[in-house]
C-alpha cells in the first residue's frame, strides 16, 4: 500500500540492570498508535535483511518494527558471551515491555527472527512479559530435540564456524578498548572460517579455540559448562507461534517438534502454524537450493512468507473486526519437491501419511532395497572406516558459514567411495511421496568397542545423479558383556521431509560411518565427544535376513495430491 517510514537509529533501551541496549526503530510517520514486531540479533541491526519479514515490510501492513542489537553485540551495552543464552530471556521481556509503552505502540508486541533470533524469541516468551502476544521464530530448536535429531553427534563445522563468525566483531571490541587480542587467537579464528578442515583434524577436538579469556571454548562445550542450543520451558510459553523451517535446514526436527509440543500442549485450536519450505539455514530463501531450482513458488516471496507473517500477526495482535478479511489459521504448509507446490495440512504428518517399509538385502555385490522382506539367509555387508579417511560432507542439513554447501546435491561421488555401502530399489513405476517423517533400523556391526553410523536417503535420476533427500548420524557403543560379534540395533532417526520419486527414478540408502567436518569423526574407542586424543581403523557391518532385518521405515501419501496453483 505504501507509507512514509519513520527511522530512528540507535535508540536507548535501558534494561533491568541498567545496561542499555539500542535499537533502530522503523514505523509509520502519521496514524494512530501501531502494534509492534520486535526483532532481536546478534549479527548487527543495520544488516537485517531477511527474506521471511523485513522491518519495510512490517511498516507497509501498519505494524512498527524494533530492530534491536543483543547485549554486548556493535551499538549495544554489556558483556557477549557466545552460547551464553541466561541474559537472553530478561532482556527480552524488558525490550518487549519498552516497546509496548512507546507513545506509538498501542501495546501489543510479537517478535520475528531467524536463528538465533529465533531462539531468543522462545527464551522471552517463557518470561510472560505481559504485553507480548505472538511469536514468529525461524529455524529454531532446542537442546533435547537438536540432541535427538543428532544421535550423540557433534555438528563440529556448524559449531567452530559460528563461534569463529561472532568471535570477530568481539576482537574488533577489545582492540577499541584497547585490550587487544592475542595474534594466536586471530589467527585460528582466521583459519576456521577459511581452511576450517587443517583444525578440524586435531586430536583431541577440545585444543580448538582453547585459549583463557576466549568466550566460547570448544573445552567448556564439551565438559557440559556451556550449552549448545538453549532448553525452554514450553509450558510456560502461553502465546501463539508461527514456526517455520526448511527441509535441508539444520534444525529442521526442532523447529518440526517445538510447533508440535505446542500444539499439543494448548487447548486452544488453531493457535500455531508451521510453514516448511525447500530452503536450507539462511536469511535469504531464494528458489535455487543446492542442485535444484524448486521454481517460482520455491522462494520466500513465492511463498507469500512476509505475507503469511503479517496475516498471522493480523489474527494474534489486532481487534477481531481489524482482520476479518483474514483466513483462518492453524495450518501445517508444505512443499512438495519434485511436484514444487505448497501442500496444506491439518497436522505434521499429514493424518494421511501412512507406513512404508522398504528392507535392506545384498545381492550381486549390489545392495538392494526391496518393498518386501527378503526370504534369505542371515548375511551381512562390511566396509572398513578409517577416521583419518573420512567421507567428505556434501550438502543436507548443514550450516554454509565455514566450506561446506547445503542442500539437495549428488552423492555418487560419495557413493563410489569403498566406505560406503549402497542399498538402492528398482526404478518406480508411479510416483511416490515421501511426505513426513523417515526413520531407518539397522542391524550395524563392529568390531570397536564405539563408533557412529552414518545414513542417508537419496533420489536416483535414471541418468546416474543421487541427489539427498534426508540423513542421520547415530554414535554407538557396546554395552554389558554381550556376544561381541552381536550387531547394534541402531536407529537411525531420518528426519522430516516432502520428496515425490518420479517414475524411472530409485530410492536408495547409503550407509557409512562418517560425514566430516560437518559432524565429528568418531575414533572408535570410547569417550565423551571431543576428548578423545587417538582413533583407530574398524571393520564395519550391515546385517541383513534371517533373525537380521535392516528396515527403512518411509511415510508416504497414498497417492499424488495437488498443491497450490499459486
Amino acid at each position: 500500500m505504501g507509507r512514509t517510514t519513520l527511522i530512528e537509529h540507535d535508540v536507548p533501551v535501558e534494561m533491568r540492570d541498567g545496561t542499555v541496549l539500542r535499537a533502530d526503530v522503523w514505523r509509520p510517520a502519521d496514524g494512530p498508535p501501531a502494534p509492534a514486531v520486535l526483532f532481536r540479533t546478534p549479527y548487527g541491526k543495520s544488516t537485517l535483511g531477511l527474506a521471511t519479514l523485513t522491518p519495510a515490510q512490517c511498516v507497509d501492513r501498519g505494524y512498527a518494527a524494533v530492530v534491536q542489537d543483543t547485549r554486548g553485540r556493535f551499538s549495544s551495552e554489556g558483556a557477549w558471551a557466545p552460547l551464553d543464552w541466561s541474559q537472553e530471556g530478561p532482556d527480552g521481556y524488558d525490550t518487549v515491555e519498552w516497546t509496548a509503552e512507546q507513545p506509538w505502540c498501542d501495546g501489543n508486541v510479537a517478535m520475528a527472527g531467524t536463528s538465533y533470533q529465533a531462539i531468543v524469541q522462545w527464551l522471552a516468551a517463557m518470561e510472560k512479559p505481559p504485553h507480548l502476544r505472538a511469536i514468529a521464530p525461524t529455524m529454531s530448536t532446542s537442546a533435547p530435540f537438536d540432541a535427538e535429531q543428532l544421535g550423540g553427534s557433534l555438528r563440529l563445522d556448524h559449531l567452530t564456524s559460528w563461534l569463529g563468525l561472532t568471535a570477530l566483531e568481539w576482537v574488533q571490541r577489545r582492540a577499541a578498548a584497547g585490550d587487544p587480542v592475542d595474534g594466536a587467537v586471530v589467527a585460528e579464528v582466521v583459519q576456521l572460517l577459511t581452511t576450517p578442515e587443517v583444525p578440524l583434524r586435531r586430536w583431541p577436538l577440545s585444543t580448538i579455540l582453547d585459549f583463557d579469556g576466549f568466550p566460547g571454548r570448544l573445552r567448556d562445550i564439551f565438559a557440559g559448562r556451556v550449552a549448545t542450543v538453549a532448553d525452554y520451558r514450553l509450558g510456560e510459553v502461553g502465546v501463539p507461534t508461527f514456526s517455520v523451517g526448511g527441509w535441508y535446514d539444520v534444525f529442521s526436527y526442532g523447529t518440526i517438534e517445538l510447533h508440535r509440543a505446542m500444539r499439543a500442549q494448548d487447548p486452544v485450536a488453531g493457535r500455531h502454524e508451521l510453514v516448511m519450505g525447500p530452503w536450507v539455514h539462511s536469511g535469504q530463501l531464494p528458489q535455487v537450493q543446492g542442485e535444484v531450482n524448486t521454481g517460482l513458488y520455491g522462494s520466500a516471496q513465492g511463498a507469500r512468507l512476509a505475507d503469511l507473517h503479517l496475516d498471522f500477526f493480523d489474527r494474534h495482535l489486532r481487534p477481531a473486526g481489524e482482520s476479518a478479511d483474514r483466513e483462518p489459521g492453524g495450518h501445517v504448509r508444505y512443499f512438495l519437491f519434485g511436484d514444487d507446490t505448497w501442500h496444506r495440512a491439518t497436522t505434521w504428518p499429514p493424518p494421511e501419511a501412512v507406513d512404508s517399509l522398504w528392507y535392506l538385502a545384498g545381492g550381486d555385490g549390489d545392495g538392494r532395497l526391496l518393498p518386501e522382506a527378503p526370504q534369505l539367509p542371515a548375511s551381512r555387508d562390511t566396509f572398513t572406516y578409517d577416521p583419518e579417511d573420512p567421507v567428505p560432507s556434501h550438502g543436507g542439513r548443514v550450516l554454509q558459514l565455514g566450506r561446506l554447501v547445503a542442500g539437495p546435491h549428488d552423492q555418487s561421488h560419495l557413493e563410489a567411495r569403498p566406505d560406503v555401502l549402497c542399498y538402492t530399489s528398482e526404478p518406480l513405476t508411479a510416483p511416490l511421496d515421501v511426505v513426513g517423517r523417515q526413520r531407518l533400523r539397522l542391524r550395524f556391526g563392529s568390531d570397536a568397542p564405539a563408533t557412529a553410523v552414518v545414513a542417508k536417503l537419496t533420489d536416483v535420476h535414471p541418468d546416474g545423479r543421487s541427489l539427498l533427500v534426508a540423513e542421520a548420524s547415530l554414535r554407538l557403543e557396546a554395552e554389558g558383556d554381550g556376544p561381541a560379534d552381536e550387531p547394534f540395533d541402531a536407529d537411525l532417526l531420518l528426519g522430516d521431509t516432502a520428496w515425490r520419486f518420479a517414475p524411472g527414478h530409485r530410492l536408495r540408502v547409503h550407509v557409512t560411518s562418517s560425514n566430516f567436518p560437518h559432524l565429528d569423526r568418531h575414533p572408535n574407542v570410547p569417550g565423551p565427544v571431543g576428548e578423545a586424543d587417538r582413533c583407530c581403523p574398524a571393520q564395519q557391518s550391515v546385517w541383513y535376513g534371517g533373525p537380521y532385518a535392516s528396515v527403512l521405515r518411509l511415510q508416504t501419501l497414498p497417492a499424488p495430491d495437488a498443491g497450490e496453483a499459486r
